[in-house]
């Protein structure tokens, strides 16, 4: 333990003198291992304990809501997307960024309005968001982004009018974390298991391991070793005590039976937006049919297949992380939330819309410190349901376990981890006693259909 403890305070020490060229070669593997048997304490929000007792008494039979579905797209934080829309917390006046915290003499960078629809691409791992973050100063933005003035930019409703639009009829969250401050990977685990391979939090894993260098196939077997062990909601799903199986659905691509070795050795066991591939149970003949094709949704939807729980992540040009287009990204999500408003399932469905990373762009909240790892920044949120709150924002602080936290309440399972477990609920988002109101259904122009058509083919 007392090692663990030294080198807990020399990355600190590292993060805190920004030497961040010596992180990566200290944290070896073998570290890994030390650090992934370290428990923390958790910060448990006010609202969580009463909200673990509905949980814990059951009794969710009679809720409308019969169907949940999570999309998640990439790269954007709260102040990037909302950092001006009327009543949030968003960006405060008279911010400007210093290019070095140590240097303020140097000069600063304000926020700015964005029309760029295809921002450049900047660092978002967890060397950088370390040092935008500076010990909970949010002043380390330019430093880790190397100066690139795109980390202070943001948009507003005449670049992401959907968006805004959708936020307006539903529930805008203004308070809701990414789970750690880190890159896609480490957060996407949050998400299905309230926890994360270790060795996915400090590295990104190589995408073509035929390339790979001999301490990045350390870090491959070493992050597939952490993944196998690593139980998953999917879990709880397939192993429901009370009653049947949970049905569910990951909308992405087919995972093939017993494919596992040629997943690992292509690279895609190492999937950024899809931590269940990883596991070697993924690819077993119970599993591996809950893994289809994003676009299967739509038929789904049309042939009453949609299942209790659904995850629905993009291809990279919808994901809306730059250099993508976020025109496109939004297009996509507008046209999928409005197929769903469309369905039968309308009137049992809650939607939760929202981004797995920071993306190297600026966020004025310090996030609160609940454990070694995180919360990270602040990510957009979108709750929508025809029981969500009109027009509502909602300023409890919640992370990505939260959605886990609610998938549990709905249906009556246990909590993963203790990240979860004391993780604040989605329900502040929700009027259940409502009138179940008519959908807001936004209708895309024929160009903006014809341009997001390739992607919305459906499935056979």
């Amino acid at each position: 333990m007392s090692k663990i403890i030294l080198f807990q305070k020399h990355v600190s020490k590292i993060i805190t003198s920004r030497n961040v060229s010596k992180l990566a070669s200290m944290v070896s593997v073998a570290s890994l291992l030390m650090i992934t048997a370290l428990i923390s304490a958790v910060i448990i929000p006010p609202l969580a304990y009463a909200q673990q007792q509905q949980i814990n008494s059951g009794g969710n039979n009679g809720n409308p809501i019969k169907n949940i579905v999570v999309i998640m797209q990439e790269n954007h934080t709260f102040d990037n997307y909302f950092g001006t829309y009327p009543g949030a917390n968003g960006i405060p006046k008279n911010v400007c960024m210093p290019l070095d915290p140590d240097h303020p003499n140097n000069g600063c960078v304000k926020p700015f309005l964005s029309a760029n629809v295809t921002p450049p691409d900047m660092s978002h791992g967890y060397k950088s968001s370390q040092i935008a973050y500076d010990n909970g100063k949010m002043d380390g933005f330019m430093l880790a982004e190397s100066e690139n003035n795109y980390t202070m930019s943001y948009y507003d409703n005449k670049t992401i009018p959907y968006y805004w639009e959708l936020a307006k009829h539903y529930v805008l969250a203004d308070n809701f974390f990414a789970s750690v401050k880190s890159s896609s990977l480490s957060n996407h685990w949050y998400a299905i298991a309230g926890q994360a391979p270790t060795s996915s939090i400090y590295y990104d894993m190589p995408q073509n391991p035929k390339n790979a260098s001999p301490d990045e196939k350390q870090v491959e077997k070493q992050y597939l070793r952490e993944s196998n062990i690593t139980k998953t909601i999917a879990e709880s799903f397939m192993n429901h005590t009370n009653g049947d199986d949970i049905s569910w659905k990951y909308y992405y691509h087919k995972i093939n039976p017993g494919d596992y070795r040629n997943a690992v050795n292509s690279g895609d066991a190492y999937d950024f937006w899809n931590p269940f591939a990883a596991k070697t149970s993924s690819y077993t003949e119970k599993y591996a049919p809950h893994f289809v094709r994003r676009d299967q949704i739509l038929s789904d939807l049309q042939n009453g297949s949609l299942p209790q729980v659904s995850w629905v992540m993009p291809s990279d040009k919808l994901s809306e992380h730059p250099p993508d287009n976020l025109t496109l990204g939004m297009n996509w999500v507008t046209y999928l939330v409005g197929s769903i408003m469309k369905s039968p399932y309308w009137n049992s469905t809650a939607i939760i819309v929202t981004w797995d990373d920071y993306g190297g762009f600026y966020d004025h909240v310090a996030p609160q410190q609940i454990d070694k790892h995180g919360l990270g920044f602040r990510m957009p949120a979108i709750i929508i349901s025809p029981y969500a709150k009109a027009g509502y924002i909602d300023h409890t602080q919640y992370q990505f376990e939260s959605i886990l936290k609610f998938i549990e309440w709905r249906f009556n399972i246990p909590p993963l981890t203790s990240r979860d477990a004391h993780a604040n609920n989605l329900l502040n988002a929700f009027d259940f006693s409502q009138k179940p109101r008519p959908p807001h259904i936004i209708s895309l122009s024929q160009a903006e259909l014809d341009a997001i058509k390739p992607y919305i083919r459906p499935s056979g």
